[in-house]
């Protein structure tokens, strides 16, 4: 298999974001007299901030009011990425083939993007601004395919959650798992599961 467009997830994916987006979570908790579990906060945003929403019973003026917190990057922790990303993008870039970004974050995720200096190593970006369905649809996979005249069996979609998986595989390429904590030991249909920094880039690289 030869890969020549690599289609990156960006939380748990590009970026390590998910203590920046619970601690936003609980500081928000903590302003409307809400008490919320971390270790619960965590196991829900890795379904789906969705999921976390409807635990905890927010209102829609409640999530607003927590994306307030969660889109001001400077809140502490700051998310950033992995410490392998930045090298593993430039060689990918280097080796004639291209990096696109498709996330469900709003375009607070090319803000990260800028503030590492990583914009200029990806050819495209779909955000959730961009309306699309959620994954695991795959209808913005197909936009990037078709947009940037990407044959799909030179795709490869990265993800850390079953929905990326789905949605590369119902837009018919390869894909990826990015499973650092062994939630999906059985994996969940990927044809490459990758558990640390070192096999990740391994596997990539091997594609090129």
């Amino acid at each position: 298999m030869r890969i020549q467009n690599f289609i990156w997830d960006f939380d748990g994916m590009l970026f390590d974001t998910y203590p920046h987006t619970e601690a936003a979570f609980l500081e928000h908790c903590r302003r409307v007299g809400r008490t919320a579990d971390p270790a619960e906060v965590h196991d829900l945003f890795k379904i789906n901030l969705r999921a976390g929403f409807a635990r905890y019973g927010l209102t829609d003026a409640e999530i607003r009011a927590f994306y307030e917190i969660e889109n001001d990057i400077s809140f502490p922790p700051q998310g950033k990425p992995y410490p392998w990303i930045p090298d593993l993008l430039r060689r990918i870039t280097e080796r004639g083939s291209a990096n696109y970004l498709y996330t469900h974050r709003s375009g607070v995720a090319l803000a990260y993007l800028d503030l590492y200096a990583l914009t200029p190593l990806f050819a495209g970006f779909v955000t959730g601004d961009d309306g699309f369905p959620f994954k695991p649809a795959p209808d913005a996979l197909n936009h990037i395919a078709a947009r940037f005249g990407l044959p799909k069996d030179a795709c490869l979609m990265l993800g850390d959650r079953d929905i990326d998986i789905g949605a590369g595989i119902a837009a018919g390429m390869h894909t990826l798992l990015y499973d650092d904590e062994n939630r999906y030991p059985d994996g969940v249909g990927e044809e490459i599961r990758c558990e640390t920094g070192d096999e990740l880039s391994r596997a990539v690289l091997g594609l090129l």
